[in-house]
């Protein structure tokens, strides 16, 4: 090898070793998005990595949906204004977009259908996202009629059964802004079941326990848990700034 190339090698060892530990110790103290911690997991198995900074807007597909449904998002969608900081609204607009048809940037759009995915007392949300930031876009929330038609579908007591019926929405809502069912193998038995999510000191399960979360104080109807669920929310809010940056 040439002595000038030798040389000009050389000049570029020591730059470019501190380049490398400047960018290792940028790393180290650059924070990383997170996608799930303890009671909540990140939605990124359906693409949901973030969750835009807002604001959202809660529609309706028709006036049945409309004035069935629109009292059971105001509470969670007052939740999340107000302890995220994601600004969602619940409207009195009537919004036809097909279900297979992502809605507006922010919108969400609530039906109220018999068995929308043909199975007894399942609801279903059709989440959409940016396809550059991974965040949550909006979508479609399809509410199974059942809940309401069906006499005692939770509980026989009335106060109960509306507790429940508050949760499905807030639940449904939960994945639309990109959270996952919360159900972990918690007795360690190597499978994770129906209705098994961490529990608080409180007695509170994650909102987005999967098929609901079991015994529910009737005030605690269709509110996420500030152990679990906001946290989980607060985190996706995070990792919209990490993901742009």
């Amino acid at each position: 090898m040439p002595a000038f190339l030798q040389r000009f090698t050389r000049r570029l060892l020591a730059p470019s070793g501190v380049l490398a530990a400047v960018l290792a110790l940028t790393a180290a103290i650059t924070p990383a998005p997170v996608y799930k911690g303890v009671g909540w997991k990140a939605l990124t198995k359906d693409g949901i990595y973030s969750l835009h900074p807002g604001p959202y807007t809660i529609v309706f597909a028709n006036a049945t949906a409309r004035s069935k449904l629109a009292p059971y998002f105001k509470r969670p969608a007052a939740q999340v204004t107000t302890s995220v900081g994601v600004k969602v609204t619940v409207s009195s607009i009537i919004d036809t977009t097909k279900v297979g048809v992502c809605p507006a940037r922010h919108r969400i759009v609530v039906h109220y259908t018999y068995r929308p995915i043909g199975q007894r007392g399942m609801s279903e949300a059709r989440g959409c996202y940016d396809t550059g930031d991974r965040s949550a876009w909006g979508g479609h929330i399809r509410m199974d009629s059942e809940y309401w038609t069906t006499k005692n579908w939770f509980s026989s007591k009335p106060a109960v059964n509306e507790a429940y019926r508050r949760d499905v929405a807030a639940h449904e809502l939960g994945h639309i802004l990109g959270l996952d069912h919360a159900n972990v193998d918690v007795n360690k038995d190597g499978k994770v079941s129906a209705f098994e999510c961490v529990k608080s000191k409180a007695g509170r399960k994650p909102i987005m326990c999967s098929p609901n979360r079991g015994n529910l104080a009737v005030a605690d109807g269709g509110k996420f848990t500030s152990e679990y669920d906001i946290p989980g929310l607060k985190e996706l809010l995070k990792n919209f700034s990490l993901r742009k940056g």
